[in-house]
């Protein structure tokens, strides 16, 4: 198989990063290309000019009509069989193209919902029909991708990735009461807020642009990744499981990922938390600011609980059948049926 996956790499968190390992074991003729607006892929994105180039392009930097041509010239050179783009990638028309007159199917492996103000971007929209297939994170998006003119989609699910996400190497200290890791965003303020007036309770944010709002109560850090990241969740006496209404998840990457390093988690209740932690207590959901607070207050003083919770979650979601290999080898298989 010549697999050809347009995603980035340029960290070990990322999502094409976590591909890649699991591309490891099964022998395949893997190449990678990607390219985004981050400075270490645009270097016109330092620059002021280079920034309203961007808006003013459909949210595509300078360099990227650069990328489309050595895309271009690379598939020409090495066609591939299939090619897998993650997320809201824009690509001309012209790559389309040259993958399918070679012979190649193109597929996206879609985590977030590109008709969201925030990812929306013309071009990519205008991609949705030339793409062979898209397995989306979200079941509910299906139907509109397939309004768009998707030829064929399906649910593929978040996952974790063992390498990364596993029980903390040391035994670490006790960390934060409650932990919530995730991306800052206005939607999430209502469940922050109902536990930070909790007498006595601890609470720890790790993430990205919560400078933008108020969280009186707690303790804001910079987002952690690595063994960091397995010492917080594994620390912490409960961790947060929040979904984006915005993006209209029922699970997220965080729901494995808590239950795989061994964390105690709390999670908002949805169809996909439920199904994923088959035997789990409604203690450890909530589906409202009120009944949340109650849930922290109860699992505080139920250190019992807390176990249960964690063994549950770990032996719900320390599987093979949750990994990003799983998805990949789901992808590689819809390619061979398809054929």
């Amino acid at each position: 198989m010549k697999l050809l996956l347009l995603a980035d790499t340029s960290v070990p968190e990322a999502l094409g990063s976590k591909f890649l390992r699991a591309a490891g074991p099964m022998g395949l003729d893997l190449q990678v290309a990607y390219s985004s607006p981050a400075p270490q892929f645009s270097p016109s994105m330092t620059r002021k000019r280079g920034k309203v180039f961007y808006r003013l392009a459909d949210r595509r930097s300078w360099e990227w009509w650069g990328f489309q041509r050595q895309l271009l010239e690379q598939i020409k050179a090495h066609p591939p069989q299939l090619v897998l783009v993650t997320g809201i990638l824009p690509l001309s028309r012209d790559v389309f193209a040259g993958i399918h007159k070679r012979g190649g199917r193109i597929v996206n492996y879609l985590t977030d919902n590109p008709w969201n103000p925030i990812h929306r971007r013309r071009c990519f929209l205008s991609n949705l029909p030339l793409y062979d297939h898209i397995f989306s994170t979200k079941q509910a998006l299906r139907q509109r991708l397939e309004a768009a003119g998707v030829p064929s989609t399906s649910w593929l699910p978040f996952a974790y990735d063992p390498e990364l996400h596993h029980p903390p190497q040391q035994p670490t200290s006790a960390g934060a009461d409650v932990l919530f890791v995730g991306t800052g965003a206005e939607e999430r303020l209502p469940w922050l807020n109902a536990i930070s007036n909790l007498s006595g309770v601890s609470c720890q944010l790790h993430g990205n642009n919560w400078d933008r709002y108020p969280t009186p109560g707690w303790q804001r850090d910079d987002a952690v990744t690595g063994e960091a990241y397995c010492n917080a969740i594994g620390s912490a006496r409960i961790v947060l499981g929040l979904l984006r209404q915005a993006n209209g998840d029922l699970s997220t990457d965080r729901s494995y990922e808590i239950g795989a390093i061994g964390g105690c988690g709390l999670y908002q209740n949805s169809s996909e938390h439920r199904a994923l932690l088959p035997g789990y207590p409604d203690e450890g959901f909530f589906s409202n600011p009120e009944e949340l607070s109650y849930r922290v207050t109860h699992l505080l003083e139920q250190p019992e609980l807390q176990q249960r919770l964690r063994a549950l979650g770990s032996e719900a979601l320390r599987s093979s059948d949750h990994t990003y290999g799983a998805r990949l080898r789901s992808i590689l298989d819809w390619e061979a049926a398809s054929r």
